[in-house]
C-alpha cells in the first residue's frame, strides 16, 4: 500500500452535453430559483404572483373554474387563495346566485403589490434576456413556444402549480 497521494486538479467533467433537454433544465432551474429570490423580498413565491395576476385579468371569476382553465388541482388552489386572502391581498365574495359559489377579486393591497410585483418581474425579464437583441429574443420565444406547446404544456402557468402539493396542499 503507498502512502503517495495522487496530485489534485481540476476534475474533468468532459465536455458540456449537447442536449437541448439538458440545457433547458439547468436554465429552467436556475431561472426558477432566481425569480423566487426577487420575488422574495416582496413576500411572495412565483406561484402566488402568478395566481395573484391571474384573478387581475379574470376577476370575478370563480376560483373553480380559475383552477379548471388552468388545471390546477383543487386542493393546490384552496392553499394558495386562502394564504392570499389572509394576507388581504385576496378575497372571495359570494355569488349572488349561489352562495356555495366564490368569485376571487384583488384588494387594494394586492394591487398594489401586485403592481410591484410587476414590475420586479420586468426587470428580472430584461436582465434575463440582456445578452439578446430583440430579434433573437422573439425568436428564442418563438422556438421556445414551439416546444412548449409539442410538450402540452399550459400556456403562462408553471407546471408546478398544475401537481398536487406534496404536503397534501
Amino acid at each position: 500500500m503507498s502512502d503517495v497521494k495522487p496530485a489534485e486538479g481540476p476534475v474533468n467533467i468532459g465536455e458540456a452535453p449537447s442536449s437541448v433537454g439538458f440545457l433547458l433544465s439547468q436554465l429552467g432551474f436556475v431561472m426558477a430559483r432566481r425569480f423566487q429570490q426577487v420575488m422574495a423580498p416582496l413576500g411572495l413565491e412565483p406561484r402566488q404572483f402568478l395566481l395573484m395576476r391571474l384573478v387581475a385579468f379574470n376577476e370575478g371569476k370563480t376560483q373553480q373554474a380559475l383552477g379548471e382553465a388552468l388545471n390546477i388541482p383543487a386542493s393546490r388552489m384552496v392553499a394558495i387563495v386562502d394564504e392570499l386572502e389572509r394576507r388581504g391581498l385576496l378575497e372571495r365574495h359570494p355569488d349572488p346566485a349561489d352562495r356555495r359559489v366564490r368569485r376571487l377579486y384583488v384588494t387594494a393591497e394586492g394591487r398594489r403589490l401586485l403592481q410591484q410585483a410587476l414590475e420586479v418581474a420586468m426587470a428580472h425579464e430584461q436582465r434575463v434576456s440582456a445578452p439578446l437583441g430583440p430579434a433573437e429574443r422573439e425568436q428564442l420565444l418563438a422556438l421556445l413556444h414551439r416546444l412548449a406547446d409539442d410538450q402540452q404544456i399550459t400556456a403562462g402557468v408553471h407546471p408546478d402549480l398544475t401537481t398536487p402539493d406534496p404536503a397534501g396542499c
